[in-house]
């Protein structure tokens, strides 16, 4: 394997996308990993990190084109197949992206799945697979790369983005993907116990819903609750600066939504008062089933 670029890295810009796109593409541009980028969040990033001058490795189960995704010609990026189930495969991807890149400033996993459910629906299928994508791909995800991480001066930031709020909101009708969410906001908050004194920082980015292919059956839901749809370019600005700011925890969210984060911490029940159990009546009344 190439020998890790020991010099500390410089990530700056604006959080915003107005970045030169004709950066100058050398071994001291930032760097950065996005895996699970085929969706319409991912494609967003990929676009949004390329004009910012970054160095890209591009990753998900199917084939793509970097050029497509990126929107850029000039070989900044490339693709490679990976499967956040599948330790090996991940294991493969930190190897060629350090190879290529030389140094990772960034790791962004945007892979995960949100099926909503009445508690009796969730079928065995159902949970296997939400536990193998959303709880064990994170993890799998942090074991390939954080050796090189730590190893290469500077460190580097691991984006797990998981779901709206502070993944410890459980909505009605995602109670199962509420565990798995859950799961992933407990098992950042841990591993940064764990690595505290080092460069490396992991993150939970908790988006908002966005306007997307894969939320589109719950459009008119979000209208009715209040709740602003975003589009994913804004998403993917605000992931940005998570890596620029290697912030251990990023929740977007008007001000419902961040009414709600905070009261569910104090106390669920009042949480329910102010609105998550008419949520949870939308959330039956637009189920896709």
């Amino acid at each position: 394997m190439t020998k890790l670029n020991v010099k500390t890295p410089v990530i700056t810009g604006t959080t915003t996308g107005t970045g030169p796109a004709a950066a100058k593409r050398g071994m001291d541009t930032p760097t950065a990993v996005l895996i699970g980028v085929t969706g319409g969040l991912g494609h967003a990033l990929a676009r949004l990190l390329a004009a910012e001058g970054f160095r890209l490795v591009l990753a998900a189960r199917r084939e793509h084109d970097a050029t497509v995704l990126t929107g850029q010609r000039d070989g900044s990026a490339i693709y490679l197949q990976a499967d956040v189930t599948d330790p090996a495969s991940l294991e493969k991807l930190a190897a060629a992206a350090f190879e290529h890149l030389g140094r990772i400033d960034a790791v962004v996993n945007l892979a995960g799945i949100s099926p909503r459910k009445p508690i009796e629906d969730y079928t065995l299928a159902d949970v296997d697979t939400m536990v193998a994508v959303n709880v064990k791909g994170p993890i799998f995800v942090t074991q390939a790369f954080l050796p090189g991480l730590r190893k290469q001066t500077g460190g580097g930031v691991i984006v797990h983005v998981g779901g709206a709020m502070d993944g410890r909101v459980a909505l009605p009708f995602m109670s199962a993907y509420a565990a798995t969410r859950g799961a992933l906001a407990n098992y950042v908050q841990g591993a940064n116990r764990e690595l505290a004194g080092t460069d490396v920082v992991l993150s939970f980015f908790g988006p908002v819903p966005s306007n997307t292919e894969s939320e589109s059956p719950y459009f008119e839901m979000w209208r009715k609750m209040g709740v602003d749809l975003c589009e994913p370019s804004e998403v993917a600005g605000e992931i940005l600066a998570t890596i620029r700011k290697r912030q251990k925890a990023h929740i977007m969210g008007g001000g419902l939504l961040k009414m709600l984060t905070l009261a569910n911490a104090v106390s669920p029940s009042i949480a329910d008062a102010i609105g998550l159990r008419r949520f949870g009546k939308l959330i039956k009344q637009h189920s896709p089933r």
